[in-house]
């Protein structure tokens, strides 16, 4: 850790000032002249001290998945109680910097947006120590896109998650969030719902993806029901006998390992603690090699169907937007193309194999016994 006095380097000062700068003008470009006073100003004001926490954080914790990705978490000043919370809900663990890519959470500034207003424009020309390809600023929320020095289709950008921003920039691991001012109960845990959108996108960059889908296990395995949001996830995992032992009820990671195994995480039921402010938690951590996935509908009897894999590869692509559509609602189509490309091939080569089924479920059967024919 540097001392109190200790200077940053260059990049690290430019680097922390030019991430201020941008937030302050959100969806505005900057004359270089104007930029250049604001990294003059951040680097004598007391934002110097998140700057230094921001980039320079050594403990934080740690989140690895199956597949050998991993994240180190990291909060300054102003959201670590928020970033407690989120990392206690995922039961991560306190941790040294381990060389994986950083999510770090800052506290954004407020009262400034009126400042963008006076800029319009800006030369073709970066400050020393900052990224040379375009920085991008995407606004889900207006559809509008503004680019600094824009490159094709790399640079910086920030994605206005409602009640966060999130920077990313295409040739640097870690990722940026900055955490609105505002607080509430609900507030909070939108937030971290919102929160694991890179996780996610991580995972899928290297085959994986999420599914709107509690995971069970059985036999050492991960089965999983998918289904949407209030059609029976959640009641079909109360009704399995014990031998069953449901992880999650509502989202979970599916990622690819090197070995081309397909290997499933449980993630959190955010809903339970909006409407009934539950203080469950869940090992995300924890991983089971992926056995079955079953698509539930409701019937008036129990009854297992295999689907084909088009079929099959269709549900699963519907189950993952389930969960992106938060974070994908607003982006034009030339951001969503790519994205919604990536995610149908990993959910075909999914769909080759792992073997899918429809699930009917009565409301007094023991549909479990259907599911267990199945799968022996």
């Amino acid at each position: 850790m540097r001392s109190p006095g200790e200077q940053l380097p260059a990049r690290a000062v430019c680097l922390g000032a030019a991430l201020q700068a941008i937030a302050v003008f959100p969806g505005k470009v900057l004359q270089a002249s104007v930029l250049s006073e604001i990294l003059l100003l951040v680097h004598n004001s007391t934002r110097m001290d998140i700057n230094r926490s921001l980039l320079n954080s050594k403990d934080g914790y740690c989140l690895r998945l199956a597949n050998g990705q991993g994240w180190h978490i990291i909060a300054t000043e102003g959201v670590r109680s928020w970033v407690e919370k989120l990392t206690s809900i995922m039961e991560l663990k306190w941790c040294v910097e381990n060389g994986y890519p950083r999510i770090i959470f800052h506290k954004m500034d407020s009262g400034k947006e009126g400042y963008g207003k006076l800029i319009r424009s800006m030369e073709p020309r970066i400050p020393e120590g900052l990224p040379r390809s375009g920085w991008k600023a995407h606004d889900l929320m207006s559809h509008q896109l503004w680019s600094l020095n824009n490159g094709p289709g790399d640079g910086w950008r920030v994605q206005n998650l409602r009640s966060l921003q999130l920077w990313s920039h295409c040739d640097v691991p870690d990722v940026f969030f900055e955490v609105r001012a505002e607080r509430s109960h609900s507030l909070d845990i939108i937030r971290m719902w919102q929160a694991l959108f890179p996780i996610y996108q991580r995972a899928q960059e290297s085959g994986g993806l999420p599914l709107h889908a509690a995971l069970v296990k059985r036999n050492g395995t991960a089965i999983l029901l998918a289904a949407p949001g209030g059609t029976g996830k959640s009641t079909c995992c109360r009704r399995f006998p014990s031998q069953w032992q449901p992880l999650c009820d509502d989202e979970t990671l599916i990622v690819r390992d090197n070995q081309k195994r397909y290997l499933a995480h449980p993630f959190p039921t955010w809903s339970d603690y909006l409407r009934r402010r539950s203080e469950r938690t869940w090992n995300v951590q924890q991983h089971l090699p992926l056995s079955a996935i079953f698509f539930i509908e409701q019937a008036e009897t129990d009854e297992v169907v295999p689907i084909g894999q088009g079929e099959a590869a269709a549900f699963m692509n519907q189950s993952a937007m389930q969960v992106y559509r938060r974070n994908w609602r607003n982006l034009d189509c030339e951001e969503l193309r790519p994205l919604k490309t990536k995610l149908f091939e990993n959910a075909c080569v999914l769909a080759r194999v792992i073997p899918a089924f429809k699930l009917r479920v009565s409301q007094n059967g023991r549909f479990w016994e259907e599911m267990e024919r199945v799968m022996v």
